[in-house]
């Protein structure tokens, strides 16, 4: 008998009644379980174990049944396996770059002919990647024990700040100034009594 290709991740789901199998994508474990192929052997050998009981002389020979049922039932195992691969081997894709096999739907990249492992989409590339941005700005913000300062423009020459407390262009002060305690009217930095209502900062 030739080798049978695609024996990664597929699962022996036959019993005594019959053959069945469920194939399962190399990256996502997303698949298919093939037909269910009812045994030939499973009636011959039922019909020799009535024969037995009615018949004591062909009951006294033992595991008639038994022997009978298994040899065929291997042969016929083989062939259910053969046919169901055909089918698996119809139905997944074969990376050329890494040698997976994988489901059509989730994991392969039609454009490139490869799986989306070796040849990612490029907006979920995009989306993947500017999320990895993402995750690590946040890290080190959280590790640093800073938030993310916002950018602003001076309020004298107009250009951006840079995010410190002195705009990088002119040198003006562009920290947030205090409030006033009674009234809540911006005070100058430094002054201590409010110019609107004359209280104690």
């Amino acid at each position: 008998m030739a080798l049978t290709k695609f024996v990664n991740n597929v699962e022996d789901l036959s019993d005594d009644g019959g053959f069945k199998f469920r194939f399962k994508c190399d990256r996502c474990h997303d698949g298919f379980e093939s037909q269910y192929i009812a045994s030939k052997s499973n009636v011959l050998k039922t019909a020799i174990e009535m024969f037995q009981i009615f018949d004591p002389i062909a009951g006294r020979i033992g595991n008639t049944a038994a022997s009978v049922g298994r040899g065929l039932q291997g042969k016929e195992r083989d062939a259910a396996y053969e046919r169901a691969v055909g089918e698996a081997q119809a139905f997944f894709k074969k990376c050329s770059a890494c040698g997976h096999w994988v489901c059509p739907d989730n994991c392969w990249n039609d454009k490139r002919g490869l799986c989306d492992v070796c040849a990612p989409e490029s907006g979920a590339a995009a989306a993947k990647e500017a999320n990895r941005l993402e995750v690590d700005a946040a890290i080190q913000s959280a590790i640093s024990g800073k938030a993310e300062t916002a950018v602003i423009n001076c309020p004298v020459c107009g250009n951006r700040s840079g995010g410190g407390k002195f705009c990088q262009t002119c040198g003006t002060s562009i920290a947030a100034k205090p409030l006033c305690k009674s009234c809540s009217a911006p005070l100058e930095i430094g002054a201590k009594f409010c110019g609107n209502c004359g209280g104690k900062s």
